[in-house]
């Protein structure tokens, strides 16, 4: 995702969703979206939500987890993004 599609997903999301108003407001990225646990599709190999903040976490970022949405702006229930800040 480019830099200005990634800027104009945040910004429709943002604008429908007060949850993730509220992670941009206290300084958390958006990293990435991922399949939550047990929800990859047969024999596609993915890390999943769990591990990805794992090793966020390890690298010494504070960690949240939303519902992920598409880009028309709705929620992907196997999907969760996952958000970073540096405490």
């Amino acid at each position: 995702m480019a830099e200005n599609e990634k800027e104009a997903y945040l910004a429709l999301i943002a604008a429908h969703e007060r949850e993730i108003r509220t992670l941009l407001d206290h300084g958390f990225a958006f990293v990435t979206n991922a399949c939550k646990a047990g929800a990859a599709p047969s024999g596609m190999k993915a890390r999943t939500d769990r591990a990805h903040v794992r090793r966020l976490q390890q690298e010494g970022y504070q960690v949240e987890v939303s519902t992920a949405y598409d880009e028309q702006g709705h929620p992907r229930p196997s999907l969760s993004a996952i958000w970073r800040k540096k405490p």
